[in-house]
């Protein structure tokens, strides 16, 4: 016995090293774009065939390229953020938690729903399996759920599960006068994230899910609750004001639920018709935006309810709006001062068609620790990456494929869209680590072999 204390009393301490390092030492995303713009400056003055000025001309040209993708993702975050937060979304939310009575049941069902959900919508599935992980804790108290637990599955689940329809490559690769088109074209989500490989590779991912949830689970014996003063917390309702005032005429059309019924209706009736007369083959970025917008407005009573969302949400994409023409500044220099070509032969001298896609993914998980954010980090190593896979013969939607994978494994074990969870929960990264480290495992191992076996999809 003591010596089974001590090797989970040493694993402990590493983590908790591991963890606080993480924390002490890696900024901000915004120090990190500063940073990655100085060092991708050196790259190209070392094997570039620019001189400093015409770097910066490089930097200049670049910046503003990608103005339209950096609206793309605002309203991708925003519009996932407007449908979570919606009255009749957390009451159907609600209602399936209360549905299974026992602690098994109710983590199957939970791992199945944000799975699902976050493949729809990476966005809507972060809010979402907040929203569901708090509700699980406070309605599942008693049951024998470790607190803890509850949030590394909520946190791994979307996380895992996000390599679906609305990620950033896919979606941008399918969207007409994409940064990347002269080079790779337009490849339809039907050869990607809705491909039968992809779609594959995520049933098992789903399935697998809850045998692995189960396996981890702490014993009802040894699991901690959530603590009675954020049971309290969490639980406190807000009284709401037994006399309504008059309105005024356009405070009466701002609580209109006549006004936003009518466009959402508008935009879902022209998104029916598209998937009628186009098919899912040309599901683009702005395909995605626009259903989820008809969505957010049809889901919320009137325009001032859905706007106060909009509001609350907007408060995640400043990391975008700000970072997003920094991240197209070091696109530029990468693509105009030759340091592309120069990677794109690194990346060919160490890899073979059967082992490059395994590359990819590894390499953007490694990337992730530096760039946080999948669109971003696509912008910088798509320029180099996708001609590599020209030269070596491996079709470039398997790029994009292991591309995604990768940029979801490295979120398992670092803290950054931790936080969101963290805030939110009142918890410390360092009490949900053992578990995401697990998932980590079983995601990177499972990627690996699949990738490597099939290397050039099917």
């Amino acid at each position: 016995m003591t010596n089974t204390n001590s090797g989970t009393d040493r694993k402990a301490i590493i983590m908790d090293k591991f963890v606080n390092w993480s924390l002490r030492w890696i900024p901000d995303s915004m120090v990190f774009v500063l940073l990655l713009t100085f060092i991708v400056f050196g790259l190209a003055l070392a094997f570039g065939d620019h001189g400093p000025w015409q770097l910066v001309d490089d930097y200049a040209k670049g910046f503003w390229s990608l103005l339209t993708f950096s609206m793309q993702m605002s309203i991708m975050m925003v519009t996932g953020f407007v449908i979570s937060d919606a009255k009749p979304i957390k009451k159907v939310l609600i209602k399936l938690i209360d549905i299974p009575k026992t602690p098994t049941a109710t983590i199957i069902t939970f791992a199945l729903i944000t799975g699902v959900i976050s493949w729809l919508h990476w966005g809507m599935g972060l809010m979402l399996t907040i929203v569901m992980g708090k509700e699980i804790a406070i309605r599942k108290k008693g049951a024998g759920i470790h607190y803890a637990y509850i949030v590394a599955v909520a946190y791994t689940s979307m996380n895992i599960m996000a390599n679906g329809i609305s990620q950033a490559a896919p979606l941008l690769s399918a969207t007409p006068g994409n940064f990347l088109e002269h080079v790779m074209g337009v490849i339809p989500i039907t050869m990607t994230s809705l491909s039968p490989f992809m779609m594959t590779f995520l049933f098992i991912e789903l399935i697998c899910l809850p045998v692995i949830y189960l396996l981890i689970k702490p014993k009802k014996e040894n699991a901690v609750e959530i603590p009675d003063e954020l049971y309290e917390e969490f639980t406190q309702t807000v009284e709401e004001p037994q006399e309504k005032k008059a309105m005024t005429p356009a405070e009466r059309m701002e609580h209109s639920r006549l006004l936003t019924f009518i466009v959402g209706a508008m935009i879902l009736a022209w998104i029916i018709n598209f998937f009628i007369t186009e098919g899912v083959g040309k599901i683009n970025l702005n395909i995605i935006n626009f259903l989820f917008f008809g969505l957010g407005l049809l889901l919320h009573d009137n325009a001032a309810d859905f706007i106060n969302s909009v509001k609350q949400g907007a408060g995640t994409i400043y990391g975008v709006v700000i970072q997003f023409p920094m991240y197209a500044g070091i696109f530029g220099v990468i693509s105009y001062s030759g340091l592309s070509e120069a990677i794109t032969e690194f990346f060919i001298s160490i890899a073979t068609p059967g082992t490059y896609p395994w590359i990819i993914m590894v390499y953007t998980a490694i990337m992730d620790w530096f760039v946080p954010s999948a669109g971003s980090k696509f912008v910088i190593e798509a320029p180099y990456l996708i001609p590599a896979a020209q030269q070596l013969g491996v079709p470039v939607p398997q790029v994009i494929n292991a591309y995604g994978t990768g940029a979801q494994i490295a979120n398992l074990v670092q803290p950054f869209w931790a936080l969101a969870y963290l805030a939110a929960f009142k918890i410390k990264f360092q009490d949900i680590l053992p578990f995401t480290f697990m998932l980590f495992i079983f995601a990177f191992v499972l990627g690996s072999a699949y990738f490597l076996i099939f290397p050039m999809g099917w």
